[in-house]
């Protein structure tokens, strides 16, 4: 993996399982309590920004950022790389696994897509928004 990359892990996949797994397969990670040790309620408007300023890559659970208004723009405006766990029904050690298990592919489209890039993951498939229309990505091994 080239140097410099970061992947920023949000506060709703933990600060343990999810990042060590990912520090594991050789991934420079950071948390969100790394970078807001004393602030639990950052907005995700705010953080999106700031996070993206660091040049991080953002891996998160949070659906929802793509779907409000506010923070979808503050995605677009940071010229933000989020990677969304979209498999809403998995515990720590499975969220862990499905994002390792696609990481050559996830890190893959992070390294040649242009920002903002938005990036959804499942346990079947990665895929990305391409303006208006969501495209799979061939699993890399």
């Amino acid at each position: 993996m080239p140097p410099g990359r970061t992947y920023w892990v949000d506060r709703c996949l933990g600060t343990a399982v999810v990042p060590a797994a990912l520090r594991k397969h050789g991934v420079d990670v950071r948390t969100y309590t790394d970078l807001y040790p004393d602030d639990p309620k950052v907005p995700d408007a705010r953080w999106i920004v700031e996070v993206s300023a660091l040049g991080w890559v953002i891996v998160t659970k949070d659906k929802n950022i793509r779907r409000d208004q506010e923070e979808l723009a503050a995605l677009r405006r940071a010229c933000a790389r989020y990677v969304c766990l979209a498999a809403t029904s998995m515990r720590g050690e499975e969220q862990a696994a499905c994002l390792v298990h696609h990481w050559k592919t996830l890190d893959g489209l992070v390294a040649h897509k242009r920002a903002p890039l938005i990036v959804t993951v499942t346990r079947g498939h990665v895929q990305w928004l391409d303006g208006e229309r969501w495209r799979k990505v061939k699993h890399k091994r």
